[in-house]
């Protein structure tokens, strides 16, 4: 405990991360994080462009001298509600067009938005720790996959939707792989003499995302919509709609990093949620005009996942050539393969989660395989889990070695690359572990389509388990699904660690009255009203900003007479308890927790023990 407190302590001069693929936490200073991102932004030419902060003078745009934080936070707000009313705007314009429903048209529209920001991780991987000395070393040797997060963005709504449409797209996508097992499957289907002299092969694209041209993308995606256009459902949209809105959510690429704006000139973000989809149809259309069309290629064995890729070859040189086929295709010039052959015929190829070998005979051979760079770090035997999860976490592991083996000795291996993983992560006997028996209250009693939901934290299982018995005694159509707490990733690790929210008024109200020189654009907030005239206190929650929420109980006891405001518990204090006083407030943020359900739950917590005399006695009542 005192070890994590001092780690807490520390966040200011320490910046926390998880590894690209190793699954471990990298530390560092925070200032040599913020030099190793700015010197990525730097040496990638021609991908990002800073964004100047201007101003407007006599109808000419100017770039502001000597801009101060302020001056940046501005310009994020600014550009952030520009995006906002663009999304906003194209969506409500389609409503109208297609007739939708007043709701659909409200589950789409963007509030309370921010940019998109750029956090990185280490690919831990590609170097020794060890040869790291200076901040010097750690900008020369370490290696980066820039992340692009998209979430609460003005456009993050619209690429929901645009995924949503695009997904049923990838079963008219011949060589997609929706698992790691659809490959064997189909070599496994193949006769032997179709193998024989050949050798399993995989490539692997170099940078996808930043290299797909998106205009060129959004032709390739409306092309391949139109072709299957009945068998895509568009949800009474049409594919005019569709393409603005691709060109929308892919062509804004602005992000923000250290409080900067930053645009990515080419290619699609790494973050964004259609962004593999879009990749995937891309490259589809070099395979139709290459493998797909020569005949020469046209039978040999081929599969993708989104920059994975596999085949057969009786030669390295013959690999090359397949790929390569597929590079031509791009008129950019941008894709390269980096291509796996193996270097001699008893070599395994490692491909997605297994590894694979065709036999001098013509027989297929393949083992369960984890990749060297991936750490032994999985769902820890101590873990706040319920037993159930590790169970089941444990039991899929072995499930996965054994489907993903040719036979008995092979699946043995297998098993014992999962014996290690599991006791690296302190089960002591993993194979016995699996056979665990759980006592759970079954809901034998009702039909699944009556059941309901309930998502509540775990706590023990002894405390879960009375729940479940409660549940079942009652016959309550209920079913729970217990949430584990906070991991320490979620504690230390951010993808904003520069971008906190800022308030970009230096008068703000709000900002003013807040304790602890919180921000007033924290978001989903659980805060405690204090009126400083008799010291009560009112407690609430909001999914929106602090700002937001408290500048409308600031309105209702500033004007507690007016009629709108009459029901609200501020307006009511301030009329029964203090008349024609002005409010004397001061607030507080208590905690902050994006889940709707859990907030709410917190806030109902936090009611019942500090029992606000402000709160509304049938809104106590209600939670």
């Amino acid at each position: 405990i005192n070890g994590f407190k001092s780690l807490l302590a520390k966040r200011n001069n320490l910046s926390f991360s998880v590894s690209d693929k190793g699954g471990e936490f990298v530390v560092m200073r925070s200032d040599a994080q913020q030099e190793l991102t700015e010197h990525y932004l730097q040496s990638t030419a021609g991908v990002y462009k800073f964004i100047e902060p201007t101003r407007t003078y006599q109808g000419e745009s100017r770039s502001i001298i000597n801009p101060t934080l302020v001056t940046y936070t501005r310009q994020i707000k600014s550009l952030t509600d520009r995006l906002q009313m663009k999304c906003n705007n194209l969506w409500k314009a389609i409503c109208r067009r297609r007739g939708l429903d007043e709701s659909v048209y409200r589950a789409f529209t963007s509030s309370n938005t921010r940019l998109p920001t750029l956090y990185i991780l280490l690919k831990t991987h590609k170097f020794n720790v060890n040869q790291i000395a200076n901040t010097t070393d750690i900008i020369n040797i370490c290696k980066v996959r820039p992340i692009v997060s998209c979430v609460s963005s003005p456009t993050e709504k619209l690429a929901w939707l645009c995924t949503y449409i695009l997904t049923p797209l990838l079963k008219f996508v011949p060589c997609h792989l929706d698992n790691i097992f659809q490959h064997l499957n189909k070599l496994s289907q193949l006769p032997p003499d179709k193998l024989k002299g050949k050798q399993f092969c995989s490539g692997d694209i170099s940078s996808l995302y930043t290299n797909i041209n998106i205009q060129a993308c959004i032709d390739d995606i409306i092309a391949l919509t139109a072709e299957h256009r009945s068998s895509v459902n568009l949800y009474g949209l049409t594919l005019i709609d569709l393409q603005e809105m691709l060109e929308v959510v892919l062509g804004d690429a602005f992000f923000t990093y250290n409080s900067r704006v930053f645009l990515q000139l080419v290619g699609l973000f790494m973050g964004c949620k259609p962004s593999p989809i879009c990749a995937i149809i891309r490259i589809y259309s070099f395979e139709r005009r290459s493998i797909y069309a020569d005949i020469s290629y046209i039978s040999t064995p081929y599969g993708k996942y989104i920059d994975d890729a596999y085949t057969i070859a009786s030669c390295e040189d013959e690999a090359h050539d397949f790929f390569n086929s597929i590079a031509k295709q791009d008129p950019d010039g941008l894709l390269k393969w980096e291509i796996d052959f193996p270097s001699i015929p008893s070599e395994f190829t490692p491909f997605l989660g297994t590894s694979v070998r065709v036999e001098s005979n013509g027989e297929l051979s393949y083992r369960y395989y984890r990749k060297t760079q991936k750490k032994n770090i999985t769902l820890h035997a101590k873990s706040h889990h319920p037993l159930r999860t590790k169970v089941e976490v444990a039991r899929n592991f072995y499930k996965t070695a054994v489907k993903s083996s040719s036979s008995v000795e092979l699946a043995e291996e297998s098993k014992k690359l999962v014996d290690h993983l599991l006791q690296c992560n302190g089960y002591k006997d993993p194979r016995s572990f699996i056979d665990t028996h759980i006592a759970t209250p079954k809901l034998d009693y009702i039909s699944r389509e009556e059941v309901v939901c309930l998502k509540i934290p775990y706590v023990s299982e002894y405390v879960s388990y009375e729940i479940l018995r409660y549940i079942r005694k009652r016959k309550l159509p209920i079913n729970v699904i217990f949430i584990p707490g906070r991991k320490l990733r979620d504690i230390l690790c951010s993808s904003r660690p520069l971008d906190k929210p800022i308030c970009s008024s230096s008068s703000c109200k709000i900002c003013a009255l807040l304790e602890d020189n919180v921000s007033c654009v924290v978001s989903h907030p659980v805060y405690e009203i204090t009126c400083k005239i008799c010291n009560e206190i009112y407690v609430g929650e909001s999914s929106r900003t602090l700002h937001d929420r408290l500048s409308e109980h600031l309105r209702y006891a500033s004007n507690p007479d007016k009629s709108s405001y009459k029901e609200e518990a501020l307006a009511t204090h301030y009329r029964e308890c203090h008349p024609c006083q002005q409010p004397l407030l001061s607030f507080k943020l208590l905690h902050t927790e994006r889940n709707t359900i859990m907030r709410k739950i917190f806030e109902a917590y936090i009611i019942s023990n500090l029992k606000p005399s402000i709160n509304d006695k049938n809104e106590c009542i209600e939670i």
